[in-house]
């Protein structure tokens, strides 16, 4: 068999329309390294030295709590470590037993709950590091790099890393996976990460409807029905997952499960009961869970600025499927857990089950931020965006929930305020305190504020706008060549006038 000729340049355009109309071609064509190496600059340097601070400032300056759930977790996974059994629980101990090595650390040196408390992070750490790996021949280094710290600092995760519950481990592991999936030059790398994403879906079960998306996706483009194979294994480890946990292979532990009797309408009722098309205006644009305001990047139109960028050779034509199976495993995260009767994830900050979702928002973030539109007002918005995304990521690093008791009062009869209403929307209730309060005493008492995550947020912000310098300098181009061509329109104009 003859070796396929490399792609020529002028062969690139074809090949980026071909990859962003899911037109079939060679399986190999997924893995072509499209970006050529570059030396290492300062730049890259410092940029990668900003990643690995982030990290080190997630461990060693936010709180790590074990409450609400993953305090049945962690319990499960002690019971388990130390000879009892890990019980009936209905949460799946996929995840937290890769934390088992942190417990007995823990236990060494201080107590196991202090070393659980460092899973999250490091899982996380090591999420990114794999995504470099898969992603750094695909992906020009300066944007590569700008996705990362996105994704670290500009998103929901800072928050979630202050936790012990399941969505960082499922959120890395499929990030990761669906990247190796498709990128990877070996078919044993592309395995690994099929099989990397089963294990991320078997650990949040409910998550198989966005995996079932993404292999339907895939086989339709490569019209192969291997791939639904992924969906096969993570069935798989879930029935097993029961079987070990609740003696039953379709036993999942939320048969009967259902919450507080509040004021919202459906509340109580156990299982996918909640309607679908309130929870997806729930999901989407509620105040205190919307995706709109915690994941605004998901919305950035990315495929006419990915095709440039294939054709210029910043980015490998592989990235853009790449991207699509992302935002396809988040539609069906959307589409799943809008029926499911805690859509907002149970008292928790933000959108508790869509911390996937970042991934794909940072990376639209970075394409934006990172190379600039010709146009201004659309630079504007890119940074406005940003804004936001900054502000998700310090919001639940320094404030978390801290003054909203009174939607857990009375059994959480007037949750609902923290779901729907600005006034006490986690993202906002901060902004309203400091209207009522100013920056001073009461804010600080009522925000509950501390040094080590108030420190960490104004590292976001200065990372943020550092990561802002392209975008700002292009819109202050762009709005004086607007002002010198239009000003002078506009004084001929006004000579007309008389009074």
């Amino acid at each position: 068999m003859s070796a396929r000729a490399p792609l020529s340049p002028e062969d690139e355009p074809e090949k980026a329309r071909r990859m962003l109309t899911d037109q079939p071609g060679n399986e190999e064509e997924t893995a072509v390294h499209a970006v050529t190496p570059r030396p290492i600059t300062p730049q890259a340097v410092f940029e990668t030295a900003l990643i690995v601070l982030a990290l080190a400032g997630a461990l060693f300056l936010l709180p790590h709590v074990i409450g609400g759930d993953a305090a049945r977790r962690y319990a499960a996974l002690t019971a388990l470590l130390t000879g009892k059994g890990a019980g009936a629980t209905k949460y799946s101990l996929l995840g937290p037993i890769f934390a088992a090595p942190l417990w007995w650390l823990g236990a060494w040196v201080a107590t196991p709950q202090a070393g659980v408390g460092w899973f999250n992070t490091l899982v996380f750490g090591l999420g990114l590091l794999g995504l470099y790996l898969v992603l750094r021949r695909h992906v020009e280094g300066r944007l590569l790099r700008a996705f990362l710290l996105l994704f670290t600092l500009a998103s929901m995760v800072p928050y979630h890393l202050t936790q012990f519950y399941g969505e960082v481990f499922t959120a890395s592991l499929m990030a990761v996976g669906l990247s190796a999936a498709v990128l990877s030059a070996r078919a044993g790398g592309r395995l690994a990460g099929w099989g990397l994403a089963a294990l991320g879906v078997a650990n949040t079960p409910a998550t198989i409807v966005g995996l079932a998306v993404v292999a339907i996706q895939r086989m339709w483009a490569r019209r192969a029905a291997r791939h639904g194979l992924a969906v096969v294994a993570a069935l798989a480890l879930i029935a097993a997952t029961n079987l070990l946990q609740r003696g039953s292979l379709t036993n999942t532990g939320y048969q009967t499960d259902y919450g507080a009797h509040s004021l919202m309408p459906f509340a109580g009722i156990p299982g996918f009961s909640y309607p679908l098309l309130l929870g997806l205006l729930s999901v989407l644009l509620s105040f205190g869970k919307g995706l709109v305001f915690y994941a605004p990047g998901l919305f950035l139109p990315v495929r006419k600025r990915m095709r440039r960028l294939i054709e210029t050779g910043l980015l490998s034509s592989g990235v853009w499927t790449v991207y699509t199976l992302w935002i396809g495993f988040t539609v069906g995260l959307i589409v799943v857990y809008s029926k499911w009767w805690a859509w907002y994830g149970g008292w928790f900050w933000g959108p508790r089950f869509f911390l996937f979702a970042c991934a794909p928002a940072s990376f639209a973030l970075a394409l934006w931020t990172q190379r600039p539109s010709a146009r201004l007002w659309v630079n504007i918005g890119a940074l406005g965006v940003l804004a936001l995304s900054t502000w998700v990521g310090i919001n639940g690093a320094v404030f978390g929930q801290s003054g909203l008791q009174v939607c857990t009062a009375h059994f959480y009869l007037l949750e609902s305020y923290c779901h729907y209403s600005p006034d006490y929307s986690a993202l906002w209730r901060p902004l309203v305190n400091f209207y009522l309060f100013g920056l001073g005493p009461r804010f600080i008492a009522a925000e509950e504020l501390q040094p080590g995550p108030v420190t960490f947020g104004f590292f976001i912000l200065a990372v943020a706008v550092y990561l802002a310098l392209p975008l700002m300098r292009t819109i202050a181009r762009q709005a004086r060549d607007l002002a010198n061509s239009q000003v002078p329109r506009l004084t001929a104009r006004l000579r007309g006038w008389r009074l």
